[in-house]
């Protein structure tokens, strides 16, 4: 359950709902992963790891902001990929 964006109650109430990562490359879709994480930093690794499953590793990642994490940054660099992700504390 998940605290979604539209809540016309405006009370906070948890709905049913999933994370939807998608991967792109040269505007075709690569892959694509659910999960049961409301954030988009705690989703990046466990898709990248679904996408590799799936035979599509992608040696460069572009992300925006909300995928900026520590634990992403590292995990990047042990795998050797280039990412242009943009810390969520630059200004």
């Amino acid at each position: 359950f998940m605290r979604m964006k539209e809540d016309h109650m405006r009370n906070g109430q948890l709905k049913p709902g999933y994370n939807v990562q998608t991967g792109t490359e040269g505007q075709f879709i690569t892959g694509f992963s659910l999960h049961q994480r409301a954030g988009d930093p705690g989703c990046l690794i466990p898709h990248l790891q679904h996408l590799e499953e799936h035979g599509v590793k992608p040696e460069k990642i572009v992300a925006d902001s909300g995928y900026g994490s520590e634990e992403n940054y590292d995990f990047l660099e042990r795998e050797g990929r280039t990412a242009y992700i943009k810390y969520n504390t630059f200004d």
